[in-house]
């Protein structure tokens, strides 16, 4: 039929030689599917340039109608919604339902080509879809969230858990559509590797746990200053998802750590000492015992003159003397009854010298204190408060208090032990 009419056409015309090509057209007439696959081939392509105009229209549409709201609003949510293309994932229903209309009326005779192209069509649904939910998970996530606060963990692990259920049940859906199945059957298909299933995504079920036990008991949130002890790592959490947390050192290196290992291991956070703008010296000095004596007069004599510890002096002389007489201990000996030492008095003088000293904290606990003796000699511990959780200015106070101790103990005939060793440089 085709070729007949063409043929009256150029009759009319008076064409000349056109035999030829009334062969070629009688060949197409008797290979039929030659000509039916034109006419598909055509359609398909009117077909896709239609839907691709209706897909520039709508996308344009939607873009300036949503700029003008975002531009017309004071709200946060909606430039985020913006930002993140959700308006665009919402343009593609338009001419994506369109088109879906348009399969049966545009090929009403290829029944073949009608059920494939709603196959497609039913897909890029599922798709889009897909692309909608992951926009808007992101951002709510964006508005819902800050990286100052603990439920950021929580709702960081919940949308990473959502994206992933949302990408399973939507592969689940279009193995559905392939395969002509409802989704039940599908599921019910995939019974027999649900201990695989759940051993892939053993890290991500763990992690979500995880994410959710920190937001509920705050123990660490993004931010926070932390040390585990297990990997040897101190610094600041950048990032908790949920599968890893990332942790910037102080050498600027990043570690990162599973989730889990947050709630399972010993994390020190230090981030309340932080908050407090306190920070903690416990350090101590290790002196030779062979250097410790008793004091004499002459040497109570010096000592007297130190300002920080004279009304001690002159304290504990005259309890010590009270008690001597009041027990008729004979003093010439001087290992017979009470008497200072000069170990005592710089301890003493390192206790009197933190309390006046104008960045350690008197509020928090303050003391000077002996630790159990080793071969090396007897360590005398400082433990107090500097009043900065800055690391540079407490490492300032920290080594201007010891070398001032340091150097003090010479006052006191004191020897600071140093194990040296005959190691060749």
């Amino acid at each position: 039929m085709f070729c007949k009419i063409i043929m009256e056409i150029l009759g009319k015309f008076n064409i000349q030689y056109y035999e030829w090509l009334y062969e070629f057209l009688h060949y197409l007439d008797l290979k039929k599917w030659g000509s039916i696959t034109i006419i598909i081939i055509s359609k398909m392509f009117l077909f896709s340039v239609l839907l691709i105009i209706l897909e520039w229209i709508f996308n344009r549409g939607v873009r300036f109608i949503g700029r003008r709201i975002v531009n017309s609003t004071h709200f946060i949510w909606d430039n985020i919604l913006y930002e993140n293309k959700v308006f665009d994932s919402l343009a593609h229903f338009f001419p994506l339902s369109i088109g879906y209309l348009l399969i049966k009326p545009f090929f009403k005779n290829y029944q073949t080509i009608i059920i494939y192209l709603e196959k497609i069509f039913d897909i890029l649904f599922v798709l889009i879809i897909l692309q909608f939910l992951i926009r808007v998970v992101n951002s709510i996530m964006r508005i819902a969230t800050s990286e100052n606060n603990h439920q950021t963990i929580a709702v960081r692990s919940f949308s990473q858990l959502l994206k992933i259920v949302s990408v399973i049940f939507c592969v689940l859906v279009i193995i559905a559509i392939l395969t002509k199945n409802d989704l039940i059957t599908v599921l019910t298909s995939l019974g027999a590797i649900t201990a695989i299933v759940i051993l892939v995504f053993r890290d991500t079920i763990l992690g979500f746990v995880s994410g959710v036990q920190m937001a509920s008991t705050k123990m660490i949130k993004v931010g926070d200053w932390i040390g585990i002890h297990k990997y040897s790592i101190e610094g600041t959490v950048r990032e908790i998802n949920l599968t890893s947390a990332k942790i910037e050192n102080f050498d600027k290196t990043i570690t990162s750590v599973p989730t889990y290992d947050l709630i399972s291991t010993a994390v020190t956070n230090f981030e309340v000492m932080r908050q407090k703008n306190i920070r903690r010296i416990k350090r101590s000095i290790l002196f030779n015992i062979q250097s410790f004596h008793f004091c004499n007069s002459a040497k109570l004599e010096k000592f007297q003159h130190f300002y920080l510890i004279k009304n001690y002096i002159h304290r504990k002389q005259k309890e010590i003397e009270s008690f001597n007489k009041e027990n008729n201990i004979d003093v010439s000996m001087d290992i017979n009854g009470r008497r200072l030492t000069n170990i005592g008095l710089f301890r003493q003088y390192a206790l009197e010298y933190l309390h006046q000293h104008p960045r350690i904290s008197q509020s928090e606990t303050l003391m000077v204190r002996h630790l159990e003796p080793t071969p090396y000699g007897l360590p005398i511990e400082l433990y107090c408060f500097t009043n900065t959780s800055e690391s540079i200015k407490y490492e300032q106070i920290q080594a201007s208090v010891f070398d001032h101790l340091l150097t003090a103990a010479k006052e006191f005939n004191l020897k600071v032990t140093q194990v040296t060793t005959n190691v060749p440089y």
